[in-house]
């Protein structure tokens, strides 16, 4: 019911309101750290990092009026072509755990400047920065009903995915589950953005900076306890970097439990990792 409105916005309006939320999250910046620390098990520096990276995303999609001119091309006497950018309706995101506040920012913000009205399934770990982001939105003056968060599992997820009345949805999560996804939601006729896990393998040469290179190499891996796409799982050595091994070491006996690596997020994920 709020979309007809919402889509007739002119987007330089549309844009106050995401101003609007970039200035609340600037001002609750650390309440929403503290909850992504506290839900996720991050340290509280890495919550920090989560809600800036947020922010960020909220300032690009802040601009998009700005490149939203289509152009246009005379082609012909009397004949011209032009772009014109129209919402889709209503979409919706399914997201997991690692990143409850910039994850959902990715598109959220981007969804919303389009003119379209968004639903937000968060992982089911993780619920409350979700929730304070509809609480900033609804503050910000966003209309009632243009951003809806549900809560829920994979049942939840399905439904999203075959609701007539949305028309796109995107995934972040495992690559099993965006296969599956994709070709559920695809099949309908729906646009489709679907991110399946990234771990990424660092290769390490001879001449590489010892301590850039280390240091790097080691927050990679142990940052967000391993949570997250860019956690090299495993590094290359190619040729004699036995050095630079040695220094990693040294960073990785430096580091504090608590202070430096955050909670693997549940139970259950302690025993899948631990059975790798």
């Amino acid at each position: 019911k709020a979309l007809p409105a919402w889509k007739n916005t002119p987007m330089r309006e549309r844009a106050q309101v995401l101003y609007k939320l970039k200035q609340l999250m600037e001002r609750d910046n650390d309440e929403l750290s503290w909850l992504v620390s506290h839900e996720n098990g991050k340290t509280f520096a890495e919550g920090k990092g989560d809600v800036d990276k947020g922010i960020e995303c909220v300032e690009y999609a802040a601009s998009l009026h700005m490149m939203a001119d289509g152009g246009q091309l005379d082609v012909s006497r009397g004949v011209n072509c032009r772009v014109v950018y129209e919402p889709l309706g209503i979409v919706a995101v399914i997201v997991p755990c690692n990143f409850p506040v910039m994850v959902p920012l990715w598109m959220a913000p981007n969804a919303l400047m389009a003119g379209n009205a968004f639903i937000l399934k968060p992982s089911e770990v993780v619920p409350y920065g979700a929730m304070k982001l509809a609480e900033l939105l609804k503050e910000a003056g966003l209309a009632d009903g243009l951003f809806q968060v549900v809560n829920g599992q994979r049942e939840v997820g399905e439904a999203i995915v075959d609701h007539p009345d949305i028309q796109a949805v995107g995934f972040v999560g495992s690559t099993k589950v965006a296969k599956i996804l994709y070709g559920r939601g695809a099949a309908t006729g729906k646009r489709m953005l679907c991110l399946g896990s990234a771990k990424n393998h660092v290769i390490v040469v001879p001449d590489a900076d010892v301590e850039l290179t280390s240091s790097n190499v080691v927050a990679s891996s142990y940052g967000c306890a391993g949570q997250r796409c860019m956690a090299s799982s495993l590094m290359v050595a190619v040729g004699d970097v036995q050095n630079i091994i040695d220094a990693m070491v040294v960073h990785v006996k430096k580091m504090e439990l608590g202070k430096d690596m955050g909670a693997v997020i549940t139970g259950p994920a302690v025993e899948r990792i631990t059975n790798y």
